[in-house]
C-alpha cells in the first residue's frame, strides 16, 4: 500500500474515532439518568416489601395513617406533602433533605414516649441501614414515585406488595356469589375457597374490611380417615346434610350423591339396654367422641360421651404395676372395671385418700375456731378471702367431701378425693377450719388387662372412666328409643360424594376432620372505618391483618438521646375560664399540625381555648419571636424553651379529646405557638399568631 492510502485509511480510522466518541459523550449522560431511575425503583421496589411486612400493621396499607387504614389509631398518615419536601403545593429540595433525614431518624430511633419502636440494628431493631434509606425513599418519593406520569407512585408499589402477601394468605381466594355479586347488606359471603377462612378473622374486599363472624359448619366430622380415591365418607351423623350439598372437608370440595345408615365398623352393645336407659355398655368405648350419632335397628342414639368417675391418676402406672394411685375413691367400688385408655382394670381392694389436719385452725382475722365432730358427706371448703374491685370471686368449693365420720380430735380424715386440696392451705368443715399438713392419694389393687384388652402404660392424671360405658341421648332426630339386646350392631351414617368438585385437589383427610358447608363464611361488614359496598364475582378476597391492640402497644422509652414526655395525670377540668374583657381564639393540636381559627386578634388579653383532637398527648406553648414558625432553636427533639425571655400555654400533656382554657395577656407582636412533646414540633406542630394591639 502507497503511503497516500495508508494517511487516507488513518483519517478514516480517526473520524470514525472521532464519531464514537462524540455519540458516547452524548448517550452517556442517558445511560447515567437510567441507571439512577433503575437504581431508585429498585430501593423503592424493596423499600415497599419493607413496609408491607412491618410498617402497615399500624400506619395502613398505602400509609394513610392508622385511623383512615384500620390499623393503629394513634399512627400517623405518612402519604403527607410535608413528608415530600412540599410546603404550600411547592416542592424545596432544601425541605426534602431535610424530611428525608428526619424520616431516617425516626425509623431508626423511634419516637420515645409513642408506640413507634426502635427499627435501626445498630440500637437494637430489626433493620439494616440500607433497609431503612429504602424505606425512606418510598415515604419521602410518596405519590411521586419513580415515574411521573404514573399516579399513586410508591404508594402504589406498597399497595401491590401487601395485596401479594394478603392473597397469598387466603389462598387467593375470589368471591363466588349465587347471584353474581355480593350487595351492600348482605353478610353471607360464598368464596372460591373458604379452607384459609377463620372466626375472627379479617378479610378485605377492594377497600371494604369485614370480621368474619363464623365459618360455617355442618356440625358432623370423618369417624374414618379418608384417602383420595373412596367415593364415601363414614361420618359421626348426617343431620343437616342433603342430596345436592357442596360440602368442603379441609379446601377439598365435595358434592353429594347419595345417604345411608350402614356404615359398620364391627362395634356393637356388649350388654342388653332398656328403653329408659341413657348409660349403654359398647365393646370398643375409645373409638367414640362426643357428638357421634349411631343407628341401633330404627333407633337413633347420641354419645354424650364416657362415663368418667371423676378421678384421675395420682402418680404414673407401667404395664406390670396392680397396685396403683389415683386421686380418690368415690364413684370406684371394689368389685368394680375401670378405664384408662383402651385397657379395662378390675378393682380387687380399695384403701381411700386421707388427709393430714391441724384442728381448729385461724381464720382469715387470726381469730381460732373450734375443733368438732363432723358426720360422712360434710363439705370440704376453700378459705378464700374477699375478692378485689372488679374481681370475680373465687369459688370456695374443692368438689371434696367426708367419706366417714371425723371426731372432733382426730387428725386424720378419709376423703372423697384429694383433687382441690393441697397441703399448707386451710379448709372449712362445717363451722371449722382445718389447716391440711399432708394428702396421700387413694390406692388401688386391681387386676390388669380385664376383657382381653392389652396392658399399657398410663400417664399422671389420665382419667379413669366407669368400664366400657358412655352415657347418650336416646331417640334422637324423631326416631324412638327401644330395648336393644346384647350384640345389637352400632352403625354409622355414610355419605356417598362425587370428588374434585370446582377442581379443588382431591387429598386425604383425617378421623374428625370437619365437615364445612361448601364455601360459605358469615361476616359483619363496612369495619374497621370502611363502607360496606357492592362487589363483583371473581374479585380477590384478601386477608387483612388484624390491627394492633392499642391498649397493648408498648410505648418506647428513652432513645438515640431522646427521653419520653413526662406523663401527668389526666388534666382535669379547664385551666381557666374565658374572660367576658379578652379575645377568644379556639386552637386544635392533631398529629402532627396546630390549627388556630384566627390568625391576630387586637387587645392584649387573649383567651386560647385549646383542644387536643389528635389521638395521642400535646401540650400547647406560646413564645414572642420574630423568627419563622420554623426556625424556633431547637435542643434535640424539643424547641429550646431557655432562649425566650417568656413562655406561656401549659407544659403538662393534655389527653386525646380533652380541652383546657389558658388566660394569657400578650403584648402587641409576632408569636408562634407550637407542641413541644419530645420530636412533635419537628413533625409540624406549630402555627404563627399576631397580636395587633388595641
Amino acid at each position: 500500500m502507497d503511503t497516500g492510502k495508508q494517511i487516507n485509511a488513518m483519517v478514516v480510522v480517526l473520524l470514525l474515532t472521532v464519531i464514537a466518541v462524540g455519540f458516547y459523550a452524548l448517550f452517556d449522560p442517558f445511560r447515567a439518568d437510567k441507571a439512577e431511575d433503575d437504581q431508585l425503583a429498585m430501593s423503592a421496589e424493596r423499600g415497599a416489601h419493607t413496609f408491607a411486612l412491618n410498617c402497615r400493621l399500624c400506619h395502613g396499607d398505602r400509609g394513610e395513617g392508622g385511623v383512615d387504614g384500620g390499623r393503629l389509631p394513634a399512627a400517623p398518615g405518612l402519604d403527607r406533602p410535608d413528608l415530600q419536601g412540599i410546603d404550600m403545593g411547592t416542592f424545596s429540595f432544601a425541605a426534602f433533605d431535610e424530611n428525608f433525614l428526619m424520616i431516617m431518624n425516626t425509623i431508626t430511633c423511634g419516637r420515645a414516649g409513642t408506640a413507634m419502636p426502635t427499627w435501626g440494628r445498630v440500637h437494637g431493631g430489626t433493620l439494616s441501614g440500607e433497609q431503612i434509606r429504602q424505606l425512606t425513599v418510598v415515604i419521602a418519593g410518596g405519590n411521586l414515585g419513580a415515574d411521573p406520569l404514573r399516579e399513586g407512585g410508591f404508594w402504589d408499589d406498597v399497595q401491590q406488595q401487601a395485596d401479594e402477601i394478603d392473597a397469598e394468605t387466603t389462598s387467593h381466594s375470589t368471591l363466588q356469589m349465587p347471584g353474581g355479586a355480593l350487595n351492600s347488606t348482605a353478610t353471607e359471603l360464598t368464596l372460591s375457597n373458604a379452607a384459609p377462612m377463620s372466626a375472627e378473622q379479617f378479610i378485605r374486599i377492594d377497600d371494604e374490611r369485614m370480621r368474619i363472624v363464623e365459618v360455617p359448619s355442618t356440625g358432623q366430622r370423618l369417624v374414618k380417615e379418608v384417602g383420595r380415591v373412596p367415593d364415601e365418607l363414614f361420618v359421626s351423623g348426617a343431620d343437616g346434610i342433603a342430596i345436592g350439598d357442596i360440602i368442603r372437608v379441609d379446601a377439598e370440595l365435595l358434592e353429594v350423591t347419595g345417604l345411608r345408615a350402614d356404615g359398620d365398623f364391627s362395634i356393637a352393645l356388649d350388654a342388653p339396654i332398656g328403653s329408659t336407659d341413657v348409660v349403654i355398655s359398647v365393646d370398643n368405648p375409645t373409638f367414640f367422641m362426643a357428638g357421634y350419632v349411631v343407628h341401633a335397628g330404627s333407633e337413633q342414639i347420641e354419645i354424650q360421651g364416657a362415663v368418667d368417675t371423676g378421678q384421675v391418676l395420682a402418680i404414673t402406672t407401667g404395664r406390670a404395676q396392680t397396685t396403683i394411685s389415683v386421686s380418690g375413691s368415690l364413684g370406684i367400688e371394689v368389685g368394680a372395671r375401670i378405664r384408662m385408655g383402651a385397657e379395662l382394670l378390675e378393682v380387687l381392694s380399695i384403701e381411700p385418700a386421707t388427709v393430714t389436719l391441724e384442728r381448729g385452725a385461724d381464720d382469715l382475722d387470726g381469730n381460732g375456731t373450734e375443733a368438732a365432730g363432723h358426720t360422712s358427706g360434710a363439705r370440704i371448703l376453700k378459705l378464700v378471702g374477699e375478692p378485689e374491685e372488679d374481681e370475680e370471686p373465687e369459688d370456695p368449693d374443692t368438689g371434696q367431701t367426708l367419706l366417714e365420720t371425723l371426731s372432733a380430735t382426730a387428725t386424720t380424715a378419709v376423703v372423697s378425693g384429694i383433687t382441690g386440696i393441697s397441703s399448707g392451705d386451710t379448709y372449712q368443715v362445717g363451722s371449722e377450719l382445718v389447716r391440711v399438713t399432708e394428702t396421700q392419694p387413694a390406692v388401688l389393687r386391681v387386676e390388669r388387662g380385664v376383657g382381653g384388652t392389652d396392658r399399657g402404660e398410663h400417664s399422671r392424671r389420665v382419667s379413669i372412666f366407669d368400664d366400657n360405658f358412655l352415657s347418650v341421648e336416646r331417640g334422637v332426630l324423631g326416631t324412638s328409643a327401644s330395648p336393644h339386646d346384647a350384640g345389637t350392631d352400632l352403625l354409622f351414617d355414610v355419605i356417598e360424594v362425587e370428588r374434585e368438585v370446582q377442581d379443588t385437589t382431591v387429598a386425604d383427610h383425617t378421623k374428625n376432620a370437619e365437615l364445612f358447608l361448601g364455601h360459605v363464611v358469615i361476616v359483619e361488614r363496612g369495619v374497621l372505618n370502611s363502607e360496606a359496598v357492592e362487589h363483583e364475582n371473581g374479585t380477590l378476597v384478601m386477608d387483612f391483618p388484624a390491627p394492633p391492640d392499642p391498649d397493648a402497644v408498648a410505648i418506647t422509652g428513652a432513645t438515640c438521646g431522646q427521653n419520653p414526655p413526662i406523663v401527668s395525670e389526666p388534666t382535669e377540668g379547664p385551666g381557666a375560664t374565658p374572660r367576658d374583657d379578652a379575645e377568644q381564639a379556639a386552637v386544635s393540636l392533631l398529629e402532627f399540625e396546630v390549627i388556630v381559627d384566627r390568625v391576630s386578634v387586637p387587645g392584649e388579653p387573649v383567651d386560647f381555648t385549646v383542644t387536643n383532637d389528635g389521638t395521642i398527648i400535646h401540650n400547647f406553648r406560646v413564645v414572642a419571636t420574630d423568627l419563622a414558625p420554623d426556625a424556633l432553636p431547637v435542643d434535640g427533639p424539643v424547641v429550646d424553651e431557655s432562649q425566650f425571655d417568656e413562655v406561656g400555654g401549659f407544659e403538662s400533656p393534655l389527653q386525646s379529646g380533652e380541652t383546657l382554657v389558658v388566660n394569657e395577656d400578650l403584648a402587641p407582636g409576632s408569636y408562634v405557638l407550637f407542641c413541644n412533646i419530645p420530636t412533635h414540633y419537628g413533625l409540624g406542630m406549630f402555627t404563627s399568631f399576631e397580636v395587633t394591639g388595641p
